[in-house]
């Protein structure tokens, strides 16, 4: 199955078991567990770039 690298953003692989994601391109490599953080941390960062600050609401 295929994942997106949060290193280099290509094509990354998320092997069978679902425990491993590696990046051929990059050599990025994590557990899955730690993957989903960090992609939750990006989508994060990602959505507060475009949400603007409204004070009182």
């Amino acid at each position: 199955m295929d994942a997106r690298c949060p290193e280099c953003e290509k094509v990354a692989i998320l092997d069978d078991d679902v425990t491993n994601v590696k990046c051929p391109h990059c050599n990025f490599e994590a557990d899955y567990e730690t993957y989903l953080e960090i992609m939750k941390d990006q989508a994060i960062n990602m959505s507060s770039e475009y949400i603007p600050d409204r004070p009182g609401i």
